[in-house]
This record gives C-alpha cells, structure tokens and sequence, in this order.
C-alpha cells in the first residue's frame, strides 16, 4: 500500500475516530477496572478528571517525548523505558502493548516506507500505544500540541465510551464528560507539549486506579481488556 499524503489535522481527527480499526472498541481506559472495583458509577466524572491529570498526562507526554525522538533520530527505548517507570501496574503496561500492537499493525499498513514506524517493530515486545502515536506524528507532521490534544481525547473519550455501556446513560451526558474532562487539564497543554526528552515525561501516579487495574486484569465477566 502506498502511503497518501494528508493534512496533519485530518491525520489527528483519523486518530481520534473511534472506528479507527486498532482495536480501541476492545479497551475502557480504566473505566470498567474502576466500576468492578467498587467505584459508584456516579463518580465516572470525578474518575476522568483524576485520569486525566495523571495516566493520561504520562501517555501524552510519552508520545510527545517518542516523537521528538523519531524526528531527530535518537533510539525510542530511553522513551519506553521511562513510561516503564512511569507506569508501574503490569495490568496497565499490557493494555497499552495490546492498543499499540493494534495500531502498530494499521500504520504499517498505511505509512510502509516510514522509518521511524519500522523501527517500532524492531523491539523484542510490543511497544506502548503512546510511542506508536509518536511515530506516526513524526512521521506525518503533527505538531507537540496536536499530539498532546489526541493523546488526551482519546483516552477519555474511549472511558466515556466504555460508561455508556456499563451504565447506559443519555450519550449527550457522555459528549460533555468529555468535553469538561478535557478541559480539566487544558493549563498544562503548554508543559506537556514542551516535553524533549525522556526525563521530561511528567511523573503522576494513580496508585488506585492501578490497583483496580491489576484485579480486573483476573476478574471474570469483563467486557473490556483494560
């Protein structure tokens, strides 16, 4: 297949298409763990913005980090290695492998001359979504900003779609939980998209959420991977 050129803000809003084939539909961001753990589906707003704040913000910049990498041709592992340490549940480390395997897969397909997506296939295991996402921005021109605003999009809007059906409510309600959540850590856009270099990658954990998702990872009736 030969790669055809696009604008990078159709690139992004592709990304961010649930349709998208990379196997998102598979995953709720840490939704359902957190409803099986206990959480009252009352506190799904509250829950996004605590993500947000912290697993989304290390995703974001992990992938802005993986891009300036790829663009200036420095190895990714140094990236991998510090969302590694920045990503301590096991659970949560194979949910992001298992939604970069899946998006991997799409952007070989898409972008087959590119080489800083072949060089995510040169890993012993597959790489975390947040450094697909970075490859494919250096690869098609998405600014850090864009990047970061995908990264965090994405992630919610794949938990709020996750809610709608766990807990079946008005989908306008799931648009706005979005839409607030996002907005909950537009102030640090800025920091984010400034990340160079691995040591940059912000450092905020969310002990209870991985520990909801290490049990998930075990329990039995899950609809979702993560």
């Amino acid at each position: 297949m030969t790669a055809l050129a696009a604008d990078p803000a159709t690139i992004a809003m592709l990304l961010a298409d649930a349709r998208l084939p990379s196997g998102g539909h598979a995953h709720s961001s840490g939704l359902e763990p957190a409803l099986l753990g206990g959480m009252p589906a009352s506190e799904a707003a509250a829950f996004l913005r605590a993500r947000a704040r912290t697993t989304t913000l290390v995703d974001a910049g992990t992938a802005v980090a993986a891009r300036h990498a790829a663009l200036v041709g420095a190895p990714l592992a140094a990236v991998e290695d510090a969302w590694t340490a920045r990503t301590p549940s096991r659970a949560m480390r194979e949910a992001s492998r298992d939604l970069g395997r899946g998006l991997r897969r799409l952007a070989e397909r898409i972008w087959p001359d590119s080489a800083a997506i072949t060089a995510l296939g040169v890993a012993s295991s597959p790489p975390p979504r947040p450094l697909v996402l970075g490859a494919i921005a250096a690869e098609t021109g998405l600014e850090p900003e864009q990047l970061v605003r995908l990264a965090v999009y994405d992630d919610l809007a794949g938990a709020v779609a996750a809610l709608l059906k766990l807990d079946p409510r008005d989908p306008a309600d799931g648009v706005a939980l979005v839409l607030s959540s996002c907005a909950s850590i537009e102030a640090r856009i800025p920091t984010i998209s400034a990340v160079r270099h691995p040591e940059d990658i912000p450092s905020l954990s969310a002990p209870q959420a991985e520990a909801w998702a290490e049990s998930h990872a075990t329990a039995r009736g899950r609809l979702f991977r993560g």
